[in-house]
């Protein structure tokens, strides 16, 4: 019979080191899988946030990944649920423990309806609503003024982003649908000015106000393709028919959902951003 080479007095580190590898790997496992449990006890004792929703607080990286696959809108909605729906500067769930997660929220209303929204919301969308310019720097600037405070016709709360470009000069920068979709609204609004709401395909509701015109022909019903011109950057709205001049040429930019409560806004700036970048 062979010998074992390993002296006798060493054998008991080696025998105590595996086991203490295989303690600490069947911890780590257990605390994982208690991890997955209290976050689908959590989300199964609770119903969507709305409001927290709506900030749609989305990091560039996860909007790609949805955009290059539409399948990771499932991830995605895991991930804003486990992290109360804010992803800016947070670590990414393992994809193993995230398809453990989907398996065990299959069946979960607060889940199903949640992931709706976000397929609803970034499927369509192809483009940025203001082309850029032929060396690719901005026409326009931008900031995440979700919620802002807004006045005219009472205090509100503002819900969209608005656009502002590098010369206030009515008429001058086309605005261009950012997606497919049909003419569902078009005409004056008195806070809005000339706009025109397009429904793209999977169901959102894509708002332009404030234009200065309309691109020829377009009419409610009338299909539209993604990158179309809609028409030109204003400065309508807040009065009558025709008011023009009561603040600064922009785009304003809305997205809107249907849910069981109504139609509710979503913060646009982070799409925009995203688009803003390719």
């Amino acid at each position: 019979m062979r010998k074992s080479n390993i002296p006798a007095e060493k054998k008991p580190f080696y025998f105590y080191s595996i086991l203490l590898i295989i303690i600490i790997l069947y911890v780590g496992y257990l605390l994982n899988h208690i991890g997955l449990h209290m976050y689908v006890n959590r989300i199964n004792s609770t119903s969507i946030q709305y409001e927290d929703f709506r900030k749609m607080k989305l990091p560039a990286s996860w909007i790609k990944k949805v955009k290059k696959d539409i399948a990771n809108v499932e991830d995605l909605t895991i991930t804003m649920l486990v992290n109360d729906y804010d992803l800016t500067g947070k670590k990414n769930i393992k994809k193993s423990n995230l398809k453990k997660l989907g398996n065990k929220l299959a069946q979960n209303n607060t889940y199903q309806e949640l992931k709706k929204y976000y397929y609803t919301i970034l499927n369509d969308v192809e483009y940025f609503p203001v082309p850029q310019k032929e060396n690719g720097e901005s026409y326009v600037s931008f900031d995440d003024s979700w919620y802002a405070v807004r006045n005219y016709g009472g205090a509100r709360k503002h819900e969209g982003t608005d656009l502002m470009p590098e010369y206030n000069i009515s008429g001058l920068y086309p605005i261009i649908s950012m997606t497919d979709g049909v003419v569902e609204k078009i005409g004056w609004l008195e806070k809005g000015g000339y706009r025109i709401g397009i429904r793209a395909p999977s169901g959102a509701y894509f708002y332009y106000a404030h234009l200065e015109s309309y691109a020829t022909g377009i009419k409610k019903g009338n299909k539209i393709k993604a990158g179309q011109l809609l028409g030109l950057m204003g400065d309508t709205g807040y009065g009558p028919e025709g008011t023009t001049g009561m603040f600064d040429i922009h785009l304003h930019l809305g997205i809107y959902v249907d849910t069981p409560f109504g139609e509710l806004s979503v913060n646009p700036y982070y799409i925009l951003k995203y688009f803003h970048s390719q």
